[in-house]
């Protein structure tokens, strides 16, 4: 009598899928849980390397700057009033402090009170005789009498990008009677190179940004210096970095990469550093585990199959055996005989 069981429907057929999808759906778990869990220990590692990367940098900043700012606390408790009225031998005792090219690549001003700038090194910036009461740093010296740094800006005299640093300079009795600043232009080779430019990896950068201007300062990417940063409310982290957190944060920065980024404020400016590495970098270790693991899996899963079915069909042999000779007897008229036993199973 011929079966009518579908193949499909058969035992064998439904024990093998059965014990396949069990094994496929161990092995799958166990490949997504260690690819995850992998992942999240691989970001807490390069979070803290990047953070102690990034802190060692941003100390730096915060040295070279306060470094500069000495130096014009010191010009400043110089100058006296009897100086100030000398414009010319002040020109020359400006030009001997010969740190201060080396400080400021764009220069140095003396200015009156009044915001005229009477003395320039070098002479040949056109500086002299101009009135720059009205940028921001050169103000809070001579209105306030604070030493500041001041916001990124194209500068009115060299039309390029620049920040400038001011200090108060004062008489004998405290009252402020004129400033010297020191301007740092940003498009030329300038002392925040020797921190940006560093290599971060092989596609990693770094990003120096005013939080309070949402501005990028200067940037191991040249182009993106003065790049206004999104407004708030576009960006969580960004948002979260203005106002001084100091986190590593996975997100996708202003020009739609996916980053990983851990910044460190810079106290002397009110500015932070922040480091970026690409996801893509970042996590190409695991990347290329998950397509080794895939690749393992599915090796794993036929292997599986095949030797689920081999091994079914060899132990349900004697059963298959059987129920063809009981149907073959079946069929027949004939005295009634032993059934064979070829093993003891």
């Amino acid at each position: 009598m011929a079966s009518t069981v579908l193949p499909q429907h058969s035992l064998k057929t439904r024990i093998a899928l059965t014990t396949l999808a069990i094994f496929v759906i161990g092995i799958w778990a166990q490949a997504f849980y260690a690819s995850r869990m992998l992942r999240g220990d691989m970001e807490h590692l390069l979070g803290e390397q990047q953070s102690s990367m990034v802190a060692l940098v941003a100390g730096q900043v915060n040295n070279a700057i306060k470094n500069r700012m000495q130096s014009l606390r010191s010009i400043a408790e110089i100058i006296t009033p009897e100086m100030l009225s000398e414009p010319l031998s002040l020109q020359k005792f400006l030009e001997g402090q010969t740190t201060l090219p080396v400080l400021f690549n764009a220069g140095v001003t003396i200015l009156r009170v009044d915001g005229t700038a009477i003395v320039d090194v070098p002479s040949n910036n056109g500086r002299i005789g101009k009135d720059y009461i009205a940028i921001d740093y050169v103000a809070a010296a001579l209105k306030e009498g604070k030493a500041t740094i001041g916001k990124p800006i194209i500068g009115p005299t060299l039309n390029t990008p620049v920040f400038g640093m001011g200090v108060p300079i004062r008489d004998r009795q405290g009252k402020v009677i004129g400033a010297v600043s020191g301007v740092t232009n940003l498009a030329k080779p300038n002392f925040l190179d020797n921190f940006t430019q560093s290599t971060y990896g092989k596609t990693g950068s770094y990003l120096l940004v005013a939080p309070a201007q949402r501005m990028i300062i200067t940037a191991s990417d040249k182009s993106r210096v003065l790049e206004k940063l999104p407004a708030p409310g576009v960006s969580p982290v960004l948002d979260l970095r203005a106002q001084g957190a100091e986190d590593t944060y996975i997100f996708v920065n202003p020009i739609g990469i996916e980053v990983l980024s851990s910044a460190k404020t810079i106290p002397a400016a009110d500015w932070y550093m922040a480091a970026i590495l690409p996801t893509a970098e970042a996590f190409a270790p695991i990347k290329t585990m998950q397509n080794r693991m895939l690749l393992s899996t599915v090796l794993l899963t036929l292997l599986a199959g095949i030797l689920t079915w081999w091994t079914l069909t060899r132990q349900l042999a004697p059963m298959l055996g059987l129920a063809r000779t009981l149907a073959d007897m079946s069929g027949r008229v004939q005295a009634p005989r032993a059934l064979p036993v070829n093993s003891r199973d």
